[in-house]
């Protein structure tokens, strides 16, 4: 079996951080996407869109990385959005009820404008 793979890409538009999320997001991926989005967070950004047109995989500890990042932004009055979310990966975030506490988009550009 082969070792999951997450990618990450970020860029800026305007006062909003855009990171693309590509790959599995679990448990060995999982401190990337947090050494990512604390680096983000630290640079002085808190409004982040992540694209995740390209993840095919969350586990719970992903989504765990994604509720410790909101939780950083809304402490400093920013927020996450996420956007381009396929349906399993949607079914996975409403079993964690993850959806009650982030909004989805399905483009980049409504998620930043909303934020």
């Amino acid at each position: 079996m082969a070792e999951p793979t997450l990618t990450l890409k970020d860029m800026t538009q305007g006062a909003v951080s855009v990171l693309a999320i590509a790959g599995e997001l679990d448990a060995k991926t999982a401190p990337q996407l947090k050494a990512k989005l604390d680096a983000i967070v630290a640079g002085g950004v808190v409004k982040i869109v992540c694209d995740c047109a390209g993840l095919k995989y969350i586990s719970s500890a992903g989504i765990g990385v994604l509720n410790a990042a909101l939780s950083a932004c809304k402490a400093k009055g920013g927020d996450i959005a996420l956007a381009g979310v396929s349906k399993q990966i949607k079914d996975t975030l409403d079993v964690m009820y993850f959806t009650k506490k982030v909004r989805l988009f399905q483009k980049i550009a409504d998620a930043v404008n909303e934020l």
